[in-house]
């Protein structure tokens, strides 16, 4: 099962880390490994992770939530493509987290990840937040472990 949920994650990643090639008609998106992020005012962006909610592998927005006077959170929505129909969660999946930059200035977003059902909301879990938010390699804390993922948006 836990070979099940890499597979699913890292197949999730490299189609995260291909979404910025390409399709320039919808709003940027940005993986785990991207955690510092530079946007224009007035741009709509996403910020896209691996997850299979199938499987129980969640993410939430944390608290403190961004500044809205530079972001304003959207909303969530989740894709799960391929796979096997008969076999639950076999299929690779991402979750988009949308927001609309509003003005000049920093602020930070906080993400939660809940593997396997470790956690309903952002507000049951206390974890440390790592890796930190200067960091751009793509995630290594282990896919068994609830973490939080802090990214450092720049509104120009």
């Amino acid at each position: 099962m836990r070979n099940i949920v890499r597979t699913a994650a890292a197949s999730a990643a490299a189609l995260v880390t291909l979404s910025g090639c390409g399709d320039s008609t919808g709003p940027a998106a940005f993986g785990p490994g991207e955690r510092s992020v530079s946007v224009d005012k007035g741009d709509t962006f996403t910020l896209e992770v691996p997850a299979n909610p199938a499987l129980g592998q969640n993410w939430y927005l944390a608290s403190p939530h961004p500044d809205k006077g530079v972001v304003t959170y959207q909303g969530r929505r989740e894709e799960e493509e391929g796979g096997d129909e008969d076999l639950i969660g076999s299929g690779d999946g991402a979750q988009f987290f949308d927001f609309a930059a509003h003005a000049a200035g920093r602020t930070t977003v906080k993400l939660l990840f809940c593997p396997h059902g470790l956690c309903g909301s952002a507000a049951e879990v206390s974890a440390s937040p790592v890796p930190t938010a200067t960091t751009t390699a793509a995630p290594t804390k282990s896919d068994d472990e609830v973490a939080y993922y802090v990214y450092t948006i720049t509104v120009r």
